[in-house]
C-alpha cells in the first residue's frame, strides 16, 4: 500500500486518509496536514479503504464532472468522509453533486479548517447521525468545530501579529458586506408588532443585525442558523429561490462554515434541496413546511409580547 512519509514523533489518531491533490505540490501540503491532525496518508488509491478522502477540486474545474463520479464511486465503496477544496464558483455544483452527510467542502479557506475534522471533533460517528434521518442531528458537533477553529485562528493571528502591523486588515470576503450609511435611528417598536413576519420585516430585521457589524466584529454575534431561517422565510414571502451560495452569504460567516450548517440543518429535515428543473447540477434551499410553520407561530408570539428581536 503506498503511503507517504508521516514524519517522526507524531501521534497517530488511527484514522487513515486517502490524498488526491491534484499536483504533487499540494498532495505533499494535504499529507502533511493529515500527519498534523494525526492521520495516515495515503496516496490515492481507488482499491484502498480510507477513513476520508482529501481532494482538492480547485484546479480541476474543467473535469469536475468526471471528478464528482469517482469521489461518488468512493464514498459509496467504502463510507469514507470527503474533504473537498473548493472555490465559491463551484460550491453550487458540488453540493448538488455529493450525498448530505458525507462531505464537508473548504471554500477559499486555510487548510487549517479540515484540522478539526481530520482531528475527530466530527468524525466519522457523527457524520453517520447525520445520514441517519430517523436520528437528530448533533448540531452541538457544528458549535464544537467552531469552537476548535476559533482557537485555531488565535493562534494563526499571533503567529501573523508581526506581520499585520502597519498593514491594513480587510474582513474576509465570505462575510456579508455592513451597512455603510452611518449611525442610523432603531425603527421603534410598532414596525415590528403589525405583521412581524411579513417580508419587508423580515428584511428589516437582517438589516440590523448586520448593522451590528458596523460596530462590532462580525463573529461575536455569529448566528448562522437564524441567518440561514430568517433569509429562507423572507425569500419564501416574496416568491423568491434561494442558491446555495446566496445562501452561504445570508448566513454572514466564511462559506465553509455556512456549507457545513446549511448541510447539517438539511439533514435534520428543517430545509428542503430543490432541483433547479433548468439546471441539475444546481439545487435551491427553502424551508421545510414544519420548520416555516414553527416561524410563524415564533413571529405570533413575539407579536403578543408586542417585543422586537433581531
Amino acid at each position: 500500500m503506498a503511503q507517504f512519509h508521516s514524519g517522526a514523533g507524531l501521534r497517530h489518531n488511527g484514522r487513515v486518509a486517502m490524498i488526491a491533490g491534484g499536483s504533487l505540490e499540494r498532495d505533499a501540503d494535504l499529507a502533511r496536514l493529515a500527519t498534523l491532525s494525526g492521520c495516515a496518508p495515503l496516496v490515492m488509491d481507488d482499491s484502498q479503504a480510507a477513513d476520508f478522502l482529501l481532494v482538492d477540486l480547485r484546479s480541476e474545474m474543467e473535469v469536475l464532472e468526471a471528478s464528482v463520479a469517482r469521489i461518488n464511486q468512493y464514498l459509496a465503496a467504502y463510507s469514507s468522509i470527503a474533504l473537498i477544496w473548493s472555490t465559491m464558483d463551484a460550491v453550487e455544483e458540488i453540493y448538488a453533486a455529493f450525498p448530505l452527510g458525507q462531505y464537508h467542502v473548504i471554500v477559499d479557506a486555510h487548510d487549517v479548517e479540515a484540522m478539526p475534522i481530520l482531528a475527530g471533533a466530527f468524525g466519522r460517528d457523527s457524520m453517520a447521525r447525520l445520514r441517519d434521518t430517523d436520528r437528530e442531528v448533533e448540531f452541538a458537533s457544528l458549535h464544537r468545530i467552531s469552537d476548535e477553529l476559533a482557537e485555531f485562528s488565535r493562534t494563526l493571528a499571533r503567529l501573523a501579529e508581526s506581520e499585520q502591523k502597519g498593514k491594513v486588515s480587510e474582513k474576509p470576503v465570505s462575510f456579508r458586506p455592513a451597512p455603510r450609511d452611518g449611525f442610523q435611528e432603531f425603527p421603534d417598536s410598532s414596525a415590528f408588532t403589525d405583521h412581524m413576519a411579513g417580508p419587508p420585516n423580515l428584511r428589516e430585521i437582517i438589516k440590523l443585525r448586520r448593522l451590528r457589524d458596523s460596530f462590532f466584529q462580525p463573529d461575536l454575534f455569529a448566528d448562522p442558523a437564524w441567518d440561514i431561517l430568517l433569509d429562507l422565510k423572507a425569500a419564501a414571502q416574496e416568491g423568491q429561490q434561494v442558491s446555495v451560495s446566496s445562501l452561504c452569504i445570508a448566513a454572514a460567516v466564511p462559506p465553509t462554515t455556512a456549507l457545513r450548517w446549511i448541510t447539517a440543518m438539511a439533514q435534520s429535515g428543517m430545509l428542503v434541496r430543490r432541483q433547479d428543473p433548468a439546471d441539475a447540477r444546481r439545487v435551491f434551499i427553502e424551508l421545510s413546511a414544519e420548520t416555516s410553520a414553527k416561524l410563524d407561530d415564533y413571529f405570533a408570539a413575539l407579536t403578543s409580547r408586542s417585543a422586537p428581536i433581531i
